[in-house]
């Protein structure tokens, strides 16, 4: 198997031109498959046609590409309500939504935070948790999801 980043640029690169975002990459083994998880998106959502359609198109880069050796399984869904968010466009895209990070370096004692992104630039993001802001570069974020409250 290629190095995952090489597998998520070049899915990413030729997703890119039906305007669908590869959010997040997966990689988990099954035995002795490779368990392959793309999470994409794309203006008005990802239906499960998509899905399909896409599973389909990945599948052959993939295989174009050789970039997996051996017998893989690939899922493609939506990131989902707790979608992962990765880059600084994901969080200048969900200002004023609810995430909960964790950090790689505790700030103040804490490696983990709840609240709503109040601003966001190309090299960190203030949160802000309803009592104090917080200013986080995304080189200390190990891991930040949206965090929505769900009512039913």
């Amino acid at each position: 198997m290629k190095d995952p980043k090489t597998i998520e640029q070049t899915v990413a690169k030729a997703l890119e031109n039906d305007q669908v975002e590869l959010v997040d990459l997966v990689i988990q083994h099954q035995g002795k498959k490779a368990v392959l998880q793309f999470f994409v998106d794309k203006v008005g959502g990802v239906t499960l046609d998509d899905c399909g359609e896409l599973t389909d198109k990945i599948d052959s880069i993939l295989e174009m590409e050789n970039l997996i050796d051996g017998a893989y399984i690939l899922e493609v869904s939506s990131p989902g309500v707790n979608r992962v968010l990765k880059k600084p466009a994901h969080f200048k895209q969900f200002l004023t939504q609810r995430v909960k990070i964790v950090l790689k370096v505790p700030l103040e004692g804490r490696g983990f935070f709840t609240g709503v992104i109040a601003s966001a630039d190309d090299e960190g993001f203030v949160l802000d948790d309803g009592t104090n802001q917080y200013r986080f570069s995304y080189d200390n974020i190990k891991k930040a999801n949206l965090d929505p409250v769900l009512e039913f």
